[in-house]
């Protein structure tokens, strides 16, 4: 893989960063919902509403979910490689190191998340998971700092979906951490399926607020979008 001009080349092919940051945001968007419907539309779901994770069900649902998440990790990580190749060019500094840090650290769990599904691996998917919503937050904040000059549009729409981002992750975590709490004994070990039911008044609740959490995440992503492309048009003027 080699840097050029608004993208990467890779085996002689170039990718370009629209493309790259477009695949980042756009592919999730449409395998969780695609994969949540069918989960539900095939009569696989446990409840309703169920976690997004729920929808990695054995069948097409997972295929999809797993194909589709593992792919835009990695294109998540390309991505915040290119942000901090291309930004560094104006505005080298700390944060912008950082925000690449967390961008790939995102992308890398998203892709290990993707495979290691919560009937199968939970105590992996419960770490990895995690770590997307958390660190995923981090790096659009940082970003948010580390880019100079940003498109008013993507400010916008980030600050917007920054602040909802921690509303959802807060009302997820407290539904969830009170139900978990209120169970006579509870351990990462005992079949998952059955915890779920015994804490689905609280996934009622915990599933909106996760499902808030992944678009706002999205959004950040496609705010992104914004900021480059008026950096690509600034930079061929």
């Amino acid at each position: 893989m080699h840097n050029a001009r608004n993208g990467v080349t890779i085996g002689g092919r170039l990718v370009t960063d629209k493309l790259i940051i477009r695949i980042s945001w756009l592919l999730p968007a449409i395998v969780v919902p695609v994969s949540m419907l069918i989960h539900l539309v095939v009569g696989n779901s446990r409840d309703f509403p169920f976690f997004i994770s729920e929808a990695d069900f054995p069948g097409i649902e997972r295929f999809i979910f797993t194909a589709g998440l593992a792919i835009s990790g990695l294109f998540q990580m390309l991505f915040a490689y290119r942000m901090w190749h291309e930004y560094r060019k104006i505005k080298p500094g700390k944060l912008l190191n950082l925000a690449m840090v967390c961008g790939l650290f995102t992308g890398a769990n998203l892709f290990v998340m993707s495979f290691a599904n919560m009937y199968d691996h939970l105590i992996i998917h419960v770490i990895t998971a995690s770590v997307v919503f958390q660190v995923g937050m981090i790096w659009a904040i940082v970003s948010h700092f580390a880019m100079p000059s940003a498109n008013k549009r993507g400010k916008i729409i980030r600050r917007t979906s920054i602040l909802l981002c921690i509303a959802s992750y807060y009302v997820m975590t407290k539904a969830v951490a009170s139900a978990i709490g209120g169970l006579d004994s509870y351990d990462l070990e005992d079949d998952t399926i059955l915890t779920l039911d015994k804490i689905q008044e609280a996934i009622d609740v915990a599933a909106y607020a996760e499902f808030a959490l992944f678009v706002c995440l999205v959004l950040c992503l496609y705010s992104f979008e914004q900021d480059f492309l008026a950096l690509s048009e600034s930079i061929e003027e």
